[in-house]
């Protein structure tokens, strides 16, 4: 589901996916040290997100969707729009 937004847009959406995962339990962290798109994984017993700096605002979105993706997000309150693009 693609949406056609400016990147603005996109950045404000990713700080609202930032808030979902927050809500989740899971730090979001940018770096320009790793060569793929970024993963979720633990780091010293926490979840973290770690994501590729370079990527635009839509990339870093579009990763956070593929992560978090079969995550319950029954019981926590979201956006609409965070739900929706995260497929819950």
């Amino acid at each position: 589901m693609s949406r056609r937004w400016n990147r603005k847009e996109w950045e404000a959406f990713l700080e609202e996916l930032k808030e979902a995962l927050g809500k989740m339990g899971i730090d979001f962290r940018e770096t320009s040290r790793i060569r793929s798109a970024g993963a979720l994984c633990v780091v010293r017993g926490r979840k973290v997100l770690i994501v590729n700096r370079y990527l635009d605002a839509e990339e870093k979105a579009e990763l956070v969707r593929r992560e978090v993706a079969g995550a319950d997000l029954e019981e926590l309150f979201l956006k609409p729009g965070v739900r929706e693009f995260l497929g819950g």
